[in-house]
């Protein structure tokens, strides 16, 4: 069983709607942080963002057992057949637990969910040299020792045009403006896991403790202040550590996998998608899944221009008229319709939606104190 299981099973509980069922074949895919089309539109669409890749080790055996325990406790209901769905008995559960615990409100899209990890690595590994150069000393154990984090933090600064004590002067101004922005309990926990001179980070089990957490709690918390800090910085005028989540941002292909960065790339340059498929030397298919993926990470993304205009029109006033269309049933009404086309159209509306029936609003029913 994972330890902080009481933490967990409520998490894995908000994972659980009213409306569309959910198996643990299928969670288990969230967890692991699987990159198909169909994983990251079923993330869209039932708001599963803090789930992804978020326990790559977990097992699905382990998965399936607090699964059991949710049924045994009749929250959900339903078989791994159909698939699960919360009751009203879970709802109310909810309602109570994260009234009384952190839930990651903060982490609302897939933007972030492959960038967090190695970017808060790297922050907290550039904090530890800037601290140290500005007591002049070179004589210190790194506090992250991977070192393909390490050698992009070197490639970083030997970047920079100014002398190491002048960016470290700058880099302390900006982080203390930026940490300042940001809610006591977010600023905490970010600020206790930095290294620097004379003074050791924190680990998650000595935070957790401080703050009364249970572990696998403290490692959701401690996602959310990583997600709340990058938007922190790219809402800031912090020059410094805007140009330093940049070049992270680019060392992990901004989110994507390194073939739809490319696809990106060149989409971004004009090119269409045939275009894009003859100079890659790659399917259709695969382009137009490329581009599923850029749409469901990025949600500035603007994929209009992917959708003929009489059919994005279309497929709008059928699922007007009927909430529950299918592919199936829109292939029929127009016979070339690509699937991409459908499925843009579909993400356009659940990001257009203000309330999803059948499942409430994580922030404003289940986590009131956020």
């Amino acid at each position: 069983m994972l330890q902080g299981e009481h933490y967990f099973l409520h998490f894995l509980l908000s994972l659980f709607n009213l409306a569309q069922p959910s198996k643990v074949s299928q969670l288990i895919h969230v967890f692991h942080g699987r990159r198909t089309p169909s994983m990251l539109f079923k993330v869209e669409q039932e708001k599963l963002y803090p789930a992804f890749g978020l326990f790559k080790s977990m097992t699905r055996e382990a998965l399936e057992q607090s699964a059991e325990q949710l049924v045994k406790k009749e929250w959900i209901k339903g078989s791994e057949q159909n698939g699960y769905v919360l009751t009203d008995a879970g709802v109310e559960e909810l309602k109570q637990y994260f009234s009384r615990h952190t839930y990651p409100a903060a982490i609302n899209s897939l933007t972030y969910a492959t960038i967090r990890r190695p970017f808060f690595s790297q922050f907290q590994l550039a904090a530890q040299i800037f601290s140290e150069a500005i007591y002049k000393n070179s004589r210190y154990s790194p506090a992250i020792k991977n070192p393909v984090y390490q050698e992009s933090v070197k490639k970083w600064l030997y970047s920079q045009q100014q002398s190491i004590e002048e960016l470290s002067g700058k880099w302390a101004e900006e982080l203390l403006q930026v940490i300042e922005q940001l809610p006591d309990t977010t600023a905490t926990v970010l600020v206790s896991k930095l290294t620097g001179h004379q003074l050791v980070g924190f680990t998650n089990r000595q935070i957790a403790d401080q703050l009364l957490m249970e572990p696998i709690e403290f490692q959701i918390v401690l996602e959310q202040a990583i997600e709340q800090l990058i938007d922190q910085i790219k809402s800031s005028e912090a020059a410094l550590l805007t140009q330093f989540l940049s070049h992270v941002q680019k060392t992990v292909y901004y989110g994507l996998s390194k073939s739809t960065f490319m696809t990106a790339v060149l989409l971004k340059k004009g090119l269409s998608i045939e275009a894009v498929s003859q100079k890659r030397q790659l399917k259709l298919n695969t382009i137009r899944e490329h581009v599923l993926e850029i749409s469901l990470v990025h949600t500035v993304f603007d994929f209009m221009p992917y959708i003929p205009k009489d059919i994005h029109r279309a497929l709008h006033n059928s699922f007007d008229q009927y909430p529950a269309y299918s592919f199936k049933e829109a292939k029929q009404d127009h016979e070339d319709l690509l699937f991409l086309w459908y499925r843009l159209v579909e993400i356009e509306r659940i990001r257009n939606e203000n309330n999803k029936a059948g499942r409430p609003f994580i922030s404003e029913v289940w986590v009131p104190n956020i």
